[in-house]
């Protein structure tokens, strides 16, 4: 959520920078050529990178001189490359496979470290645990992904949309990742759209620096999704030099989590009863904690998030009643209108008093909610 009138912004909790120690890594040469497309795809994403006026050196002075077959020392940390993925309940249970069984392969295969946020642990927003993984390379970080699509797409209760044969993957994006890949009025995400086939859209981000996440949500064929997800990850390597990717990677945004968990943790013990009291008592606790000066502020707040264009009908109401309803219970403004370059979405704004835009928030995810369970029905 924002504040309407300044450019303060929320997220889900304090954002930790976390200095992190040059490591200098010695790589023989000889490992596999990259492929023609990758070749493709780290030149798209290197496109712009380097300022007017200076090139790539090699030679006497350069740090990548070769002799002999050895390599002098490079610049690049043994995990160098790095992608974060959101993985709802099927697809987490999927990667972690029995006894953890699942996720040690994929470990030896993709020469890959793999982890998950605790259970219980989600990305603001949704009831997705955080996927995370770093590889030493691209050509080792595109097998990582290649993997999460297989798995993904033969989830049949995973983070499934759209007709037969099709499949959605979330994966989140730093800031400065994603403006890049929206390109001056969405131009560069309507041809990452057309070159894979994949349907692609990005959310807004949730802060104003540069590694605060945006999701990316890739929907289509498995190959389609499979290629559009390399050359977003492309992108997101040619970042993995700044000072602020090792905090992005293993920053959650979810409080109380850990980015790595080497093996599967049992359920909570708590019955949904029980969570659902300890969260409602938490909600009372916050508000009652608030001063009066954050509840009355003058300027209001407001909240935006993305809902598929599907359920908007279900969310208005007939006649708009749905939406009128949840004004007049909480004297707040809800707005809800197109997204010009995703027609699968809409944009919905809640604004007004702090405390009423959370409860509007609240009332109107009811609506969501019931309104997907009669999509799921058939009403």
């Amino acid at each position: 959520s924002r504040r309407s009138g300044h450019s303060g912004a929320c997220r889900s909790g304090p954002h930790r920078h976390r200095p992190a120690p040059l490591v200098i890594d010695v790589q023989a040469g000889g490992g596999r050529a990259s492929s023609p497309a990758r070749a493709a795809r780290a030149a798209r994403a290197r496109e712009s990178e380097m300022p007017k006026g200076k090139t790539k050196t090699s030679g006497k002075g350069s740090s990548s001189k070769r002799s002999g077959g050895s390599t002098a020392a490079a610049a690049m940390p043994p995990l160098a490359c790095g992608m974060k993925f959101l993985a709802p309940a099927p697809l987490a249970a999927a990667v972690i496979g029995k006894g953890g069984a699942t996720i040690a392969s994929l470990r030896a295969k993709c020469q890959a470290r793999l982890g998950l946020t605790d259970h219980g642990v989600f990305f603001p927003t949704t009831d997705c645990r955080i996927l995370t993984a770093q590889t030493g390379d691209e050509e080792h970080m595109d097998l990582v992904i290649e993997e999460t699509v297989r798995i993904a797409s033969a989830t049949a209760d995973g983070d499934s949309e759209g007709a037969e044969g099709e499949m959605r993957l979330r994966v989140l994006l730093p800031r400065s990742a994603a403006g890049f890949i929206i390109g001056k009025g969405g131009t560069k995400v309507r041809e990452l759209r057309e070159r894979t086939g994949a349907t692609v859209s990005i959310s807004d981000p949730c802060a104003s620096e540069r590694d605060a996440d945006q999701v990316a949500s890739v929907s289509g064929t498995a190959e389609a999704v499979a290629a559009a997800v390399k050359e977003l990850s492309a992108r997101v390597q040619t970042l993995n030099g700044e000072l602020w990717f090792p905090s992005w990677l293993s920053s959650t945004n979810a409080a109380g989590g850990s980015a790595f968990v080497a093996a599967p943790l049992e359920p909570s013990s708590r019955t949904p009863a029980q969570l659902r009291s300890s969260s409602v008592q938490t909600l009372i606790k916050v508000a009652r904690a608030l001063p009066h000066h954050v509840q009355e502020d003058s300027r209001g707040f407001a909240l935006s998030c993305m809902v598929p264009q599907r359920l908007v009908g279900g969310l208005i109401g007939r006649s708009g009643c749905g939406i009128k309803e949840v004004q007049s219970a909480t004297g707040t403004k809800i707005g809800i209108r197109e997204i010009d370059d995703d027609p699968g979405k809409c944009s919905m704004n809640i604004s007004g008093p702090l405390t009423d835009t959370c409860a509007a928030y609240m009332l109107m995810m009811k609506r969501y909610l019931d309104s997907e369970q009669l999509a799921l029905e058939g009403r």
